[in-house]
């Protein structure tokens, strides 16, 4: 019996955590551009708050180019591709938690599992890289023994 999560489903659900968290942040940032447009059109305010606000603007756009880019990265993972190491697209078993090389994803549940999205520029992924099933992951002093790469 085959105990592994689809990666097409774990694919699926890290699209949709992604999407959902865009479409969070373009919603703050309307809210933000609205605010700063009436701050601007009623001089009454402060200008060191309408200076703060912009710097918000710039710092949450800035994050929704880089979430856009990163739902990119999710789309150009192939669920059909079985790796053997760990590399982009890779899920990676351990005995402690499920990785999915991908994209930084906090965790996304699929059949009460819990799955965690792992970018390659995490710190981590350097000393997983090109590991493979029976190896161990030593990092910030915890252990991980991979039981499987997929």
């Amino acid at each position: 019996m085959n105990s592994r999560l689809s990666k097409s489903s774990i694919l699926h659900a890290c699209t949709i955590k992604q999407q959902m968290t865009i479409s969070d942040f373009e919603k703050e940032v309307a809210r933000l551009k609205s605010e700063v447009t009436t701050r601007d059109e009623s001089a009454s305010q402060g200008n060191r708050g309408a200076s703060e606000q912009n710097e918000l603007l710039v710092r949450m756009e800035h994050e929704l180019l880089f979430l856009r880019n990163e739902l990119m990265t999710l789309g150009n993972i192939d669920p059909d591709l079985i790796c053997e190491e760990i590399e982009v697209g890779a899920v990676v078993v351990t005995d402690q938690r499920i990785f999915f090389v991908s994209t930084s994803i906090e965790s996304v549940d699929i059949n009460e599992k819990s799955v965690f999205g792992l970018s390659v520029h995490a710190p981590i992924y350097a000393e997983m890289k090109g590991k493979k099933k029976g190896e161990l992951i030593e990092y910030n002093g915890l252990r991980y023994k991979i039981l499987d790469v997929y």
